[in-house]
């Protein structure tokens, strides 16, 4: 299933996400509205695209796990940033909603870091889905058009936050790509019965 070339389809999409957060951070420190949306979207777009060709050329590997998360982290950084900057009415309208999206980004990834010395990039399905719901939701939100699919997206992230803190609890080592938190429960089981 994890195959080791660096060098692939998948890996550049990733790294184009990764290339993109300085840009959007540049367009909230200036002032650019219109290329900080439009660079979140396709930030959005690559997110979705490095994952899609990986299955689809079996070339998922650890390294592009890793680059995909490094990619999630980073954009899901500057765009909190590039939003407070830009819209910070809009922002502070919706605080608690951001309290609340970066307490649980914050422990998930903290709880995978102390135990294991790396990120999750579990990409599990409720991240996916958060993914999904919440980066389109912020979208809305920044647009000014409505806030309801961001609040439902940090539902559906805090599901998420929790599936995957359980996650690092339940697996007895850390891997990538574990799809549920069944999936952990099987492996762990795999490995006691070695």
């Amino acid at each position: 299933m994890l195959s080791s070339p660096i060098y692939t389809l998948p890996n550049f999409v990733s790294l184009i996400r990764i290339l993109l957060a300085p840009v959007l951070l540049w367009a909230g420190v200036k002032g650019h509205s219109s290329v900080f949306l439009w660079g979140f979207a396709g930030s959005l777009l690559t997110d979705f695209l490095d994952g899609f060709l990986a299955r689809l050329l079996n070339q998922q590997s650890k390294l592009g796990s890793q680059l995909d998360t490094v990619g999630d982290v980073l954009t899901g950084f500057v765009v909190i940033i590039g939003g407070w900057l830009l819209w910070p009415e809009l922002v502070k309208a919706q605080a608690w909603w951001f309290l609340i999206l970066m307490i649980m980004l914050a422990t998930s990834g903290m709880v995978t870091l102390i135990k294991y010395r790396h990120l999750p990039s579990y990409h599990t399905w409720t991240a996916k889905l958060s993914t999904a719901v919440l980066g389109l939701g912020v979208w809305l939100l920044f647009s000014g058009l409505s806030p309801w699919l961001f609040r439902a997206g940090i539902i559906v992230l805090v599901i998420s936050a929790l599936e995957e803190i359980a996650i690092t609890f339940i697996l007895p080592a850390w891997r990538p790509n574990v799809p549920h938190v069944f999936r952990a429960i099987s492996l762990r089981k795999l490995a006691e019965e070695k």
